[in-house]
């Protein structure tokens, strides 16, 4: 308890206006005590003592408000004067007063530093020399110097440890700033990755590649707060496939990745399996130019199972953006990134295999009932058109009696091929069985659906079948059935049905046409 009341009486000494106060009582002491016992005195002193207690009240006033340097300098000033006028009107040479100055000039470098405290300590000097000027010879010439030289370098050592106390001061704050600025650093960072491992396990338990992205866009959006990101994986050791990006703070998935070539620093990042950080890109050479204004670059790699499968990038407009602690965040985002991406990828893959005709790449008999039965509720919900073609290679069986069957798998592999061709993207084209294709036309009316398969049947026609070493070659035609939903049949069953029925009215009338019911 003794230490804490010590601690904080010297830090309210330390305080200029404690001082100032304290010196205030002080002068007053010393005039009421020299009134008290002298025999007799100028009665101007009543005067001065009055001047002393009206600016004192007006200081009162005015430091409640404020609490500057100057008001200090200037009742430091008017202490000088007021003490040079009390040695004036008392004993000049033996006058007490003029110890005073010691206090004032001191305070005055104290708070207005060494060249105004040192101007106060020149005043009281010459003032002190002035008013002794008449009597100068029953003076020590030496005295006189040395009170002089005393005061000046008591003022000068004061200005001096002063402006070394500020200057350690403000060192001291800035690197109390720094440790405040690093501590909230590292508290953001541990939230930042608390988060980040938390969101991870909703990160790994999505399967969809879609939703795998949305959710690290969200991540790199709401958590780190990058403006400017890009997530990429590796299609082939050239080519890296664009997933999504984030870019003035909007976000973008491409369903459809975006090839982009391999070089550069993501080259190094890919190869090396090591983060790369740009303090300032316009002074790296291998940096192309950045119409969006960018500064500073990091780029972290995905691994899983200790292969690169992809990479992570945030950019920024500021120079030096990205600190050590930012590329450990980034790579732990990675790491849950590319496990979670790799995991949706396999997923994928798994998925495709069982809705997915090997020979051909097309979908299977599987994927087409399915999809056939949701495109039919969505075009009875929005009334929208629906049309089927069924597709029938002519003569197939006797292309394989004489070609023989992996001819007959070539045919089938170029078939596909010719009728992704002929139609538009949103089509879906299906292996329907053995030599059997079925093409699902969303939003598509009967008349439009016969003129793509009349462009089929065409393009089929149009074209040699030529088998793999080059030594057979056959002409192939396809017959094609045309059904539409809702006059053809508001179920997949009655229009599968209607369909085969045009497709076997073809066939009946010749083969190698389009026929609609």
């Amino acid at each position: 308890m003794i230490y804490k009341k010590e601690k904080n009486f010297w830090s309210l000494l330390s305080q200029p206006k404690w001082i100032f106060w304290l010196i205030r009582g002080v002068i007053f002491l010393s005039f009421a005590f020299w009134m008290l016992f002298a025999p007799e005195y100028d009665h101007r002193i009543w005067l001065l003592l009055a001047s002393f207690l009206v600016y004192s009240f007006a200081a009162f006033i005015f430091t409640k408000k404020t609490k500057g340097e100057k008001l200090y300098f200037l009742i430091s000033l008017l202490d000088i004067i007021l003490i040079s006028l009390v040695g004036l009107l008392t004993d000049r040479r033996e006058s007490g007063f003029f110890l005073l100055y010691f206090l004032v000039v001191p305070f005055g470098s104290y708070v207005a530093g060494l060249i105004p405290g040192f101007s106060l300590a020149f005043l009281s000097s010459i003032f002190y020399i002035s008013i002794n000027a008449e009597d100068f010879s029953g003076l020590s010439v030496g005295f006189v110097l040395v009170e002089t030289l005393a005061l000046w370098a008591l003022a000068i050592g004061v200005g001096i440890v002063v402006k070394e106390m500020k200057y350690s001061r403000s060192r001291l704050l800035r690197m109390f700033d720094i440790l405040n600025q690093r501590t909230s650093e590292l508290e953001k960072s541990q939230a930042q990755i608390e988060t980040i491992y938390e969101t991870s396990h909703t990160l790994g338990e999505r399967l969809n590649l879609d939703e795998v992205v949305e959710e690290i866009l969200n991540m790199v959006q709401n958590i780190l707060g990058y403006g400017f990101f890009s997530i990429f994986i590796l299609f082939d050791k050239d080519t890296l496939s664009l997933l999504g990006e984030i870019k003035e703070g909007e976000k973008k998935k491409y369903p459809e990745p975006k090839a982009e070539r391999l070089k550069g620093v993501l080259q190094g990042v890919v190869s090396t399996g090591e983060p790369k950080r740009i303090f300032d890109i316009t002074k790296d050479p291998d940096f192309e130019s950045d119409t969006d204004g960018i500064k500073s670059f990091i780029a972290v790699p995905m691994i899983s199972r200790g292969k690169v499968i992809g990479v992570m990038i945030a950019r920024s407009t500021q120079i030096g953006a990205f600190l050590d602690q930012d590329e450990k965040i980034f790579s732990i985002l990675a790491s849950s990134a590319a496990l979670a991406v790799e995991n949706a990828l396999l997923h994928q893959k798994t998925q495709e295999l069982t809705i997915v005709d090997e020979l051909t790449g097309l979908y299977n008999f599987r994927y087409f009932s399915n999809k056939l039965r949701a495109e039919i509720r969505r075009a009875k919900r929005y009334h929208l058109p629906l049309s089927l073609i069924m597709i029938d290679i002519d003569w197939f069986k006797r292309c394989n009696d004489t070609y023989g069957h992996l001819f007959g798998n070539r045919v089938l592999q170029e078939m596909s091929q010719r009728i992704k061709e002929s139609v538009r993207d949103v089509d879906v084209i299906c292996r329907y069985g053995g030599e059997e294709f079925a093409v699902i036309l969303p939003q598509t009316k009967k008349t439009d659906a016969q003129m793509i398969g009349e462009r089929i049947r065409h393009r089929v026609e149009s074209g040699d079948f030529v088998s793999e070493d080059k030594d057979s070659k056959a002409k192939i035609t396809v017959s094609l059935g045309v059904a539409s939903y809702p006059e053809n049949g508001r179920t997949s069953k009655e229009l599968i049905e209607k369909v085969d029925e045009a497709l076997y009215l073809a066939k009946g009338r010749g083969k190698n046409l389009v026929w609609t019911v």
